[in-house]
C-alpha cells in the first residue's frame, strides 16, 4: 500500500476512536483485520482514483485537519455487521448515509440541541397538507413533485429496498440499494434507517464539513426561500442583508471574516453585519468579555410561528418522558401541568399525527426565547431600538392575525360545517384562496416584518392578504352560499366582520392621489 499518496500523515487518526468511550463505535471493535489508521489511508487511495474531487474536499477540512491526525474516511463510515444499511466493502463493513447518530460521537451538544429543533423535525411535513400537494395533487404515482421538490428540503423517510426476509438488497457494486424515491435525500428533517431525525450536511456540507458554510445566508437560502418562506429574499432587501452582501469576507476593518473555523463570535471576530446563523445560532461577546453560548437549536431565540394560519406565541416545553416540543399561547405552561401535545410516529411509509398527553417538567416561555434574541441585538443596537422594532413587528403579525387570519378562518370554518365545502382544502376555489391567505400570502407579511424588509411585509405580503381576503375570498365565499341557498346566513356573518372598525374604509370614498 503505498501511504505516499495521502498529502497529510494518519498518525492521529486512532485517538479519535481509542481514546474514550463515547467516541468508540462498536463497528471499530468488529474490525479487527486493519487498523482505523490503515483503512483510512486505503479509502483514500482508492478514492482518489475514483472520486479525487471528494478526497480534496476531505483533505481540505476540519476533519482532516482535527487534533493531532485527522478524522478519515473509515471513522464516519464504519458500520455494525448487523446495521441493514451495512455492507461489505473492501474488507470492512462500512455504510454509505451518514446520520446524527454518527456526528454525535464527536458533536453530542450539537446533535442534541439539533435533535430536538424545527430543523430535525422538518420531515413532519409528511403529515401535512404541504405534503398532500406535493405528492398526491402535483404528483403522479411516482410522488415525483415531493421526492424533487418538498423532500429534497423538508426531508423523508430513506428506506432500503429488502428482499422478502428483510435482508437488504445489493446492487452490482455491492452497496445496499435505497428506494430511490427516498434517497438521495440530504433534507434537514431527513428520517434515516437508524430511526435518528436530521441530517448533518444539509448545511455542513458532506466531505467538506466546514462550519463557515453553515453560517453563510446562501446556504440557507436553498430552503428559506420562494412564496410560502421569503426568508433569503427579505434579508437580502433588509439592512442586515445589505451590510452583508457590501462587506467583504475576508479577516479585517469591516470585514466578515466568514471563513473563519472554529467558534464565529460577533463582537469580536466580526461586527460588520449579521448573517442567519448569527441571529438565530451564533454566540455573542457579552459586556464583562464573556462569551454568550451558540446553538443548533434553531428556534431558541424564536418567539413567534409566522408559519401557521394564526400565529401563536411559542413556549418550548420538557416532558417528563423526555419528549420537547412548543406548546404555544401567550401564557407558558407550568411545570407540574399535564399538557396534551402532537407526537409524530411512522407506520410504514406514512408519517401519523397523534395527541398525546404529559407531565411538564421544563419550560423556555416565549419571553426567555425572545430575551435571548434581544441579546443578539444589542450587540449593534441600543434597548430603544431593540424594544421599538419588536413593537413594530409584533403589531403587524397581530394585524395579520386579527384582521383578516381570524375572521376568514372562522368564515372557512363555517363554510365546512353548513356543507359549501367538504373536508378537503383542495377541493373547492375557496380552499385554495384560504391556504394562499395564510399559507403563502400572510407568510410573506409575517416574514418579512421580521427581517425589516418593507416590501416583503407590504407589497408582497399585507397587500395581497387584502387583495385576497376582500375580492377574492369573500365573493367566492357568497357565491358558494348562493349556490347552497344559504347566502342570508352568510351575508350576516360577513356583514358582522365588515362592520368592525378595521374594515370600515370599504364604507368611504376610497381616497384618491
Amino acid at each position: 500500500m503505498n501511504k505516499g499518496t495521502l498529502a497529510v500523515g494518519l498518525a492521529g487518526i486512532v485517538l479519535l476512536v481509542a481514546g474514550s468511550a463515547a467516541a468508540t463505535t462498536t463497528a471499530s471493535k468488529d474490525v479487527t483485520s486493519f487498523s482505523i489508521q490503515e483503512e483510512n489511508v486505503k479509502c483514500v487511495n482508492c478514492h482518489l482514483k475514483e472520486n479525487n474531487a471528494l478526497v480534496q474536499q476531505w483533505k481540505n477540512s476540519p476533519h482532516a485537519a482535527a487534533q493531532d491526525g485527522q478524522v478519515g474516511c473509515f471513522n464516519c463510515h464504519a458500520a455494525d455487521q448487523g446495521d441493514l444499511t451495512a455492507y461489505m466493502h473492501e474488507g470492512a463493513f462500512i455504510k454509505t448515509i451518514q446520520t446524527p447518530r454518527d456526528c454525535a460521537f464527536c458533536h453530542e451538544d450539537e446533535v442534541r440541541e439539533m435533535g430536538t429543533s424545527h430543523h430535525a423535525t422538518a420531515g413532519q411535513i409528511m403529515a401535512s397538507l404541504d405534503n398532500v400537494l406535493g405528492e398526491v395533487i402535483c404528483s403522479m404515482e411516482s410522488r415525483a413533485t415531493a421526492v424533487s421538490g418538498c423532500w429534497q428540503c423538508h426531508g423523508s423517510q430513506v428506506k432500503v429496498l429488502t428482499d422478502g426476509a428483510g435482508k437488504a438488497l445489493l446492487n452490482e457494486n455491492q452497496a445496499v440499494m435505497f428506494d430511490s424515491a427516498t434517497y438521495p435525500n440530504s433534507g434537514i428533517g431527513r428520517l434515516n434507517p437508524d430511526g435518528s431525525q436530521g441530517s448533518c450536511t444539509a448545511c455542513h456540507g458532506r466531505h467538506s464539513f466546514r462550519a463557515s458554510t453553515a453560517r453563510q445566508p446562501e446556504n440557507c437560502g436553498k430552503c428559506h426561500l420562494g412564496p410560502d418562506h421569503p426568508q433569503m429574499e427579505a434579508y437580502r432587501e433588509s439592512k442586515h442583508g445589505i451590510a452583508y452582501y457590501t462587506a467583504t469576507r475576508e479577516r479585517g476593518m469591516n470585514a466578515m471574516n466568514i471563513l473563519k473555523s472554529g467558534k464565529w463570535v460577533l463582537g469580536k471576530d466580526y461586527y460588520t453585519a449579521p448573517t442567519c446563523a448569527t441571529c438565530h445560532m451564533g454566540a455573542t461577546l457579552k459586556a464583562d468579555g464573556s462569551v454568550t453560548r451558540n446553538t443548533h437549536n434553531v428556534g431558541d431565540r424564536i418567539s413567534w410561528n409566522l408559519r401557521a394560519p394564526i400565529s401563536p406565541k411559542l413556549n418550548r416545553v420538557v416532558f417528563a418522558n423526555g419528549d420537547e416540543t412548543d406548546i404555544t399561547g401567550d401564557i407558558a405552561p407550568q411545570v407540574g401541568q399535564e399538557r396534551k401535545y402532537d407526537k409524530f410516529v411512522m407506520e410504514g411509509d406514512k408519517l401519523t399525527r397523534t395527541r398525546v398527553e404529559g407531565e411538564v417538567v421544563e419550560v423556555r416561555s416565549w419571553e426567555m426565547r425572545r430575551d435571548e434574541m434581544k441579546t443578539v441585538c444589542r450587540q449593534c443596537h441600543g434597548v430603544q431600538v431593540v424594544d421599538n422594532f419588536y413593537k413594530q413587528f409584533d403589531d403587524l403579525v397581530v394585524t395579520y392575525n386579527n384582521k383578516f387570519a381570524r375572521p376568514a378562518k372562522r368564515l372557512y370554518e363555517m363554510a365546512r360545517s353548513e356543507g359549501l365545502v367538504g373536508d378537503s382544502l383542495f377541493n373547492t376555489q375557496l380552499g385554495w384562496h384560504w391556504w394562499e391567505l395564510w399559507h403563502h400570502e400572510g407568510r410573506r407579511a409575517r416574514v418579512g416584518a421580521s427581517k425589516m424588509a418593507p416590501d416583503y411585509t407590504h407589497w408582497h405580503g399585507m397587500y395581497e392578504v387584502a387583495e385576497n381576503f376582500y375580492y377574492k375570498f369573500l365573493p367566492e365565499l357568497l357565491k358558494l352560499a348562493a349556490e347552497k341557498g344559504k347566502r342570508p346566513l352568510f351575508e350576516q356573518a360577513v356583514d358582522e366582520i365588515l362592520a368592525k372598525p378595521e374594515h370600515q374604509w370599504r364604507q368611504a370614498e376610497s381616497p384618491q392621489r
